[in-house]
């Protein structure tokens, strides 16, 4: 079965330190800047692994999905886990939750130093 993640990323200075650590990513994403002028991850190719896009950015939270297919090379524990590592590199806060379809609630994976009352 496929599972959807929400990923939100604590970044008050923007992503742009990211860049520095983007070859530790497990999926190949790019850092791109946005109509708006705020630099954003992006997917830049496609991957066995899981998907990824930019949903939202509200103050200084960015969010964005994530989906891990049942065919993916790797399980959704280990890619979650690589993309966490990846953003801890960065010292970026940050959550990750899965999105349960088929019940009432979602269940978190992660949460790294995500600061209070965000």
């Amino acid at each position: 079965m496929d599972q959807d993640f929400e990923i939100e990323i604590f970044a008050p200075g923007g992503l742009s330190t990211l860049g520095a650590v983007l070859s530790k990513c497990p999926i190949e994403l790019d850092l791109v800047a946005e109509d708006s002028g705020k630099v954003v991850l992006k997917q830049n190719k496609g991957s066995r692994i899981a998907g990824f896009e930019f949903d939202s950015h509200e103050d200084d939270v960015f969010t964005f999905s994530m989906y891990v297919p049942h065919k993916s090379s790797e399980p959704a524990g280990s890619v979650v886990s690589r993309f966490s590592s990846f953003l801890q590199s960065a010292s970026l806060p940050h959550k990750i939750t899965e999105i349960l379809q088929e019940v009432d609630f979602d269940e978190e994976w992660v949460s790294y130093q995500w600061p209070e009352n965000t």
